[in-house]
């Protein structure tokens, strides 16, 4: 199932990769489906972002500044949805990978697949297991930050 229409990251998104075709951009894979924009993925995901009163920009600087990571920054998009990528964001290979079930098989030093068995999908990448398991827990990292910085401004 292939559609094209303007489409907004949600907790429905598995993944989401640049698309390299005349009117496409972007690539979103769903629970439900594939689908595809003209939006670019980082447009995607600062969209997203806005819908919870920030940018993407304004979120890679919080977690700079937070936890202390500078280059493939796990992202907090809002409650329930994050992600993280696979190389650089401006680099062509990167896959946002986001917060759902998925387990990883290698293939070679430098290439991995991402199995979604509950839904019958994956993905490879060009990015070794143990990147995306580092990623992975970066990402576990940064959601057991900010739950437990809220938790502890309740006070």
């Amino acid at each position: 199932m292939e559609r094209q229409n303007e489409y907004f990251i949600d907790q429905s998104v598995l993944f989401v990769l640049s698309a390299f075709e005349t009117e496409r951009k972007s690539k979103i894979v769903t629970k439900h489906g594939v689908y595809y924009s003209r939006d670019s993925v980082l447009s995607l995901i600062d969209k997203a972002c806005m819908l919870s009163a920030s940018t993407y920009e304004g979120r890679i600087q919080a977690n700079r500044h937070n936890l202390k990571h500078y280059k493939k920054i796990t992202l907090f998009i809002w409650e329930g949805l994050s992600g993280y990528p696979t190389h650089s964001p401006t680099h062509p290979d990167c896959v946002w990978i986001l917060n759902h079930d998925n387990r990883f098989e290698s293939l070679g030093q430098n290439r991995t697949r991402i199995h979604y068995d509950q839904w019958n999908i994956h993905i490879d990448v060009n990015v070794s297991m143990n990147i995306l398991k580092k990623q992975r827990m970066r990402m576990t990292d940064m959601l057991y930050f900010y739950t437990t910085a809220r938790a502890r401004h309740k006070n």
